[in-house]
């Protein structure tokens, strides 16, 4: 079984994932370990030194202690299976489904050679193609990914957002494949309202420029996100930065 963490930082009140995996370990600064131990008692709580600051370092930092892991946001709130009927349930409440669902995209990453996985970003059914339940080609969400380290997990510590696009470009740059999963998807709450976490960091500046970068780095697959369908209804924009890969 593949090691599950939660990254989190200035949340030990409000860490909703482990209702969804109870057993997921989380990673914190060491400052921060009495106010986590307070809230999250019976969570296993592993620290990194306070020296480590951002989300990209701290995932560095894990990655080099842990080696392999499968990595969740601490706001996770619903975990949903795409591939039902119409009027089935959706969402997976049972803790040990998530975990056989989590190990079981590890196993398939292992079995193909593929350094990074993830669940993909389909939030309802009518979102997901049944005939295309896997893709080599598409982007991690940075709610939930895994890791199997290897001499190009080491990810720019410049970045401060936009994190999952980086990391997924970076990998497909250096080695063509990334395996995400769209028969499942994590549903996570909303981000730009939540204390916490990259709330400090996130603002319409450093979106601009973290994006701008990302163009620089790598060219045409970063583009500007238009409004969408999310099989519901019309989506918008949260801000003017925003943006899609797509890779070739």
């Amino acid at each position: 079984m593949i090691e599950i963490v939660i990254p989190s930082h200035n949340r030990a009140d409000r860490v909703k994932t482990l209702k969804l995996v109870p057993s997921a370990k989380l990673c914190v600064a060491e400052s921060e370990y009495a106010e986590y131990r307070k809230y999250n008692p019976k969570a296993e709580i592993v620290t990194h030194p306070d020296s480590v600051v951002g989300l990209i370092p701290k995932r560095n930092w894990m990655v080099r202690n842990f080696g392999e892991l499968f990595m969740l946001d601490d706001d996770l709130t619903e975990f949903k299976k795409n591939f039902v009927g119409k009027k089935e349930p959706c969402v997976i409440k049972d803790h040990v489904k998530i975990l056989e669902a989590i190990n079981g995209l590890h196993e398939m990453a292992k079995a193909i050679g593929v350094h990074l996985f993830g669940f993909g970003n389909k939030i309802t059914p009518v979102q997901y193609n049944e005939f295309k339940p896997f893709s080599l080609r598409s982007c991690v969400t940075g709610r939930s990914y895994g890791v199997i380290g290897n001499v190009n997990t080491k990810w720019d510590e410049s970045f401060t957002l936009k994190e999952d696009f980086l990391i997924s470009c970076t990998v497909m740059y250096s080695e063509g494949m990334i395996l995400t999963d769209d028969r499942y998807t994590f549903i996570q709450a909303d981000t730009m309202k939540n204390p916490g976490g990259l709330s400090e960091f996130r603002n319409t500046l450093s979106e601009r420029e973290n994006c701008i970068r990302l163009r620089q780095f790598f060219g045409e697959c970063v583009r500007l996100k238009r409004s969408g369908f999310n099989g519901q209804k019309r989506t918008k924009k949260l801000n003017s930065f925003n943006i899609s890969v797509s890779f070739k």
